[in-house]
C-alpha cells in the first residue's frame, strides 16, 4: 500500500537532512578552499549568461559535482576569452575554443602559461562533452590507470585547477560598465 504524499514527503525530508549531516564538512573544505583561491568583486555586471555560469561552476564545485564543474568553469572561460577577442576586434562571430586559445596566444592577451592550462583542461573536459574512446588518453579510465589515482581524487584536481583559472581569467576580462 503506498504511503500518504506527506509521510513520504517526511521521510524524504529525514533523508536529506541525514546526507546533508554526512556532507557537511566536505562542503565547508570547499567553500574555504573556493575563499582562498578565487577573487571576485562584491559587485559585476556581464552578460547574464556568464555571470549565471560563474555562480553555478561555484555552488556546483560546493555540492562535489566536480566533473560539472570542469564543464562549467570552462564555459566561462571559452565566454571570457571570445568576448576579449570580441572586443578587441580580433574575431567575429564564435570561434571553437581551440581557435579562440590559438589567436589569443598569438596576440598575447593572457599569460601563456593560463593559455595552455586553457588547452590541457579543455582536453580533459572534452571526453565529458564528446563521446571518447574508452582508451582515449584524455579519458577518466585512462587517466586513472596512468595515474594510478581514485577518479574522484583525478576530478576534484581538475575542477580545483578550472575553477582557479576560470577567476584569473573573469578578473582579467573585467572592464568598467558604462553608467550612462
Amino acid at each position: 500500500m503506498d504511503q500518504p504524499a506527506d509521510q513520504r514527503r517526511q521521510r524524504l525530508i529525514q533523508a536529506l537532512c541525514k546526507s546533508d549531516s554526512l556532507r557537511r564538512n566536505a562542503r565547508a573544505d570547499r567553500i574555504e578552499w573556493l575563499s582562498l583561491h578565487t577573487n571576485r568583486p562584491s559587485f559585476i555586471a556581464g552578460r547574464a549568461e556568464t555571470l549565471q555560469l560563474l555562480q553555478e561552476a561555484h555552488d556546483t564545485f560546493v555540492d562535489g559535482h566536480f566533473a560539472g564543474t570542469l564543464m562549467i568553469a570552462m564555459a566561462v572561460i571559452e565566454h571570457c576569452v571570445v568576448e576579449h577577442l570580441q572586443l578587441r576586434r580580433l574575431t567575429q562571430g564564435s570561434p571553437t575554443f581551440a581557435q579562440a586559445v590559438r589567436l589569443a596566444t598569438e596576440t598575447k592577451l593572457f599569460p601563456p602559461d593560463w593559455l595552455a592550462r586553457a588547452t590541457r583542461l579543455s582536453h580533459r573536459r572534452n571526453p565529458f562533452a564528446h563521446l571518447k574512446d574508452e582508451n582515449h588518453p584524455h579519458s577518466l579510465g585512462a587517466r586513472v590507470q596512468s595515474e594510478d589515482r581514485h577518479p574522484r581524487a583525478i576530478m576534484e584536481e581538475d575542477a580545483k585547477d578550472a575553477l582557479e583559472l576560470m577567476s584569473n581569467i573573469f578578473i582579467a576580462t573585467l572592464r568598467e560598465w558604462p553608467l550612462d
